[in-house]
């Protein structure tokens, strides 16, 4: 079943595809982190009942960052994702239609349990994070609308599950419709196919390619394939920054705007993601591209939860062009 509210057909400007889940953030000054060989442990007594300082609670997921991003930077977002028909279903619907993004292409199946996470944060901002993926990693073929996917201007998807056929239906869809771009970025289910070749990168008509460094190296192999088939690809390195690449070739590197504060890193890849394309979208180089997602991210993580930090277009603007000489103070650097 779909949520159809409006009666007039809506046409999208860009579409989102993938997860929809509630987030719960639990911070407690009684969880204990404790370092091991090879990992920094969160360590909570069996059986105790502890105090938290306290708890929010949002929605959550990458379709549903990306489709608030893009609608609060002017375009009009339609959103594909599945729901059960539950009470947290409704958490993320109402932030949805509150951003204005339709929800006439949201699935909403009443066997189905919605997502959520639960995000355990420590004193210092360790974070534990408990996930049911539930509805949101159950998108079947029949879910997915060659045609609305063939009408909009632009379709990002983010990770579905790995659902193959799914994905199957959605690259066949837009390698007929040329005049659609797409954005990926996927989860690690999806990077699996695509090592094991149970995708084919050549068959993918993907123009912006996502990932961060540790996905990245996942890749392997397919590295040199992935650049080859792909326009633009955007390797991302946290405080680090990134890279991207162009026709195959390295061709800028970037470091992350500076934080003085960060409050939760939730979401700072979506953003980034979210304003890169939207950049692209309107014709913009890849060099004011990557200032776009270095500012909107830098604005995320300054707040808890993935979506309030989200910039519409004039203060992404505003904020660009206060940074003056982007390649300076970004330190972007062209290696092409």
């Amino acid at each position: 079943m779909r949520y159809c509210p409006e009666a007039v057909l809506p046409m999208f400007q860009v579409i989102t595809i993938g997860s929809a889940l509630v987030d719960i953030f639990v911070h407690s000054s009684q969880f204990a982190s404790q370092s091991s060989e090879r990992d920094e442990l969160l360590c909570l007594t069996s059986g105790d009942k502890l105090d938290i300082e306290g708890f929010r609670v949002f929605s959550g997921g990458g379709a549903t960052n990306t489709a608030v991003g893009f609608q609060r930077l002017g375009f009009q977002t339609g959103i594909i994702c599945e729901l059960g028909r539950d009470d947290l279903a409704q958490i993320i619907l109402n932030d949805l239609k509150r951003e204005r993004v339709m929800t006439q292409l949201v699935i909403a199946e009443k066997k189905e349990q919605t997502g959520g996470s639960i995000i355990l944060v420590d004193q210092v901002g360790g974070r534990t994070v408990l996930v049911h993926r539930g509805a949101a990693s159950l998108l079947d073929t029949y879910d997915i609308s060659p045609f609305w996917l063939s009408q909009t201007r632009w379709v990002h998807l983010s990770s579905i599950a790995g659902r193959l056929p799914a994905l199957e239906k959605i690259f066949q869809t837009l390698t007929r419709s040329h005049e659609v771009g797409l954005s990926w970025n996927p989860g690690k289910t999806e990077l699996e196919l695509l090592r094991t070749h149970q995708l084919k990168l050549s068959e993918i008509p993907c123009q912006i390619f996502f990932v961060n460094q540790e996905e990245w190296q996942l890749l392997g192999s397919v590295q040199a394939e992935v650049l080859e088939n792909f326009s633009e690809v955007v390797v991302t390195a946290g405080k680090a920054g990134g890279m991207v690449y162009v026709s195959g070739k390295p061709a800028w590197k970037f470091l992350s705007q500076s934080q003085s504060v960060v409050a939760d890193e939730t979401g700072a890849g979506d953003a980034f993601a979210t304003g890169f394309v939207s950049a692209k979208i309107l014709g913009h180089s890849t060099r004011i591209a990557i200032a776009w997602g270095v500012k909107n991210a830098g604005s995320v993580i300054s707040y808890y939860g993935a979506k309030l930090g989200l910039l519409d277009r004039d203060r992404l603007i505003r904020a660009v062009a206060e940074v003056g000489d982007i390649e300076t103070r970004l330190e972007t650097e062209n290696l092409s």
